[in-house]
């Protein structure tokens, strides 16, 4: 009988590591030669920036709804109780298996896990912790049916022999998202702009030599890895929460002061690509400071998204910060007076103001 070649591993996930596209292909691989239905790449821990579940051979839906169940506790999932008894005695990174699982499974708080395991199919398996750190863990696993049966010795060593090449992959995939931010960073300080780079957490991730300056002059305070600035429409913090939500805004700006008799500095943030899945430390947004210009350009939009002015609402609140006539916006826009009456009480409604003074002073950071 003819023995089977186990493949080269290093080969496999390092090639991943590269292209994190490839995580699946690398997945399936331990998968099919261990004779599992599904490999597994998992995230888990409130500090790691973007949380992922990458599962071979299963659909999205339920992967969404495992998140949605709460099911990632201990008191509730035996593979997650598995791993932590044994991090708890100081064993990090043991290749977990059935065995491990049934010694769990009676002291759960819910079944409901459990119960969802057979109905889907994965109620067998073995896992291993790959990355353990700050952020959080980072884990690999092969789930099986019952047709699957229980893995066998033979299959938790190719699974260890895989997760030993993972490990590395891992470790090498999250540093060089780490270099992208100091690249990115390189290449602004080539042009002399003042950046600051975004993780997904709303984190300093590398800045330039000219933002560095703005930090020693305590124009932006650094709070352990967090940048902030009391500024206006929004606060420098408040403008990041904006560019890192899932519902935020992909471009904000806003005025920041200085110290001293120097005029007020622009920040613009600006949300970068996003990627289907990183392990976390990739650049998420940048923020470039300037002088404040009198750019009219996509400002409308930018207040329909921060203030939830219509289209036309935006173009006559800037109309009238440019200092144009009532009667000559109504019109240009081609509206009567009491159409446009109306049109401006609705702005001094949605931007929580009373009046054109204080639209003026809402608009001079941005306009200004």
């Amino acid at each position: 009988m003819e023995r089977r070649t186990e493949p080269d591993w290093d080969e496999i996930f390092m090639h991943a590591a590269l292209q994190p596209d490839a995580w699946f292909d690398a997945l399936d691989t331990l998968a099919r030669h261990t004779g599992s239905s599904h490999g597994q790449l998992i995230g888990v821990g409130g500090a790691r920036e973007i949380p992922f579940n990458l599962v071979t051979n299963f659909g999205a839906e339920l992967i969404d709804f495992f998140a949605d169940s709460g099911w990632a506790a201990d008191t509730h999932n035996f593979r997650v109780a598995a791993s932590n008894r044994h991090i708890e005695r100081g064993f990090y990174d043991p290749v977990l298996h059935e065995a491990h699982y049934d010694e769990v499974i009676p002291a759960l708080a819910s079944a409901d896990y459990l119960d969802w395991c057979e109905e889907i199919g994965i109620p067998f398996g073995c896992q291993t912790n790959l990355v353990i750190d700050d952020f959080g863990i980072v884990g690999l696993a092969t789930l099986r049916n019952r047709a699957d049966g229980r893995t066998t010795p033979a299959q938790r060593r190719t699974f260890a022999d895989g997760a030993r090449a993972a490990r590395r992959a891992v470790r090498l995939q999250e540093k060089l998202e780490g270099e992208q931010a100091k690249l990115l960073a390189g290449a602004f300080e080539a042009i002399n702009v003042s950046v600051f780079i975004i993780d997904a957490r709303g984190q300093l991730l590398a800045h330039t030599a000219s933002a560095e300056a703005m930090l020693e002059a305590g124009d932006v305070r650094l709070t352990g890895r967090s940048i902030d600035a009391p500024g206006a429409p929004l606060a420098l913090r408040q403008a990041i929460q904006a560019l890192i939500a899932d519902d935020g805004l992909d471009h904000v700006h806003t005025r920041i002061a200085t110290r001293g008799d120097r005029p007020g500095v622009m920040m613009e943030g600006f949300r970068l690509p996003a990627r289907d899945w990183s392990l976390g430390s990739l650049p998420h947004a940048i923020i470039v400071a300037g002088r404040p210009r009198r750019d009219r350009a996509g400002v409308t939009h930018y207040l329909s998204l921060l203030y939830r002015l219509s289209p036309a609402e935006g173009d006559i609140a800037v109309r009238l910060f440019e200092g144009k006539s009532r009667i000559r916006i109504a019109e240009d826009r081609g509206v009567t007076a009491e159409t446009l009456r109306g049109q401006i009480k609705q702005i001094y409604l949605k931007c929580g103001i009373d009046s054109e003074a204080g639209l003026m002073r809402l608009l001079a950071p941005i306009l200004g």
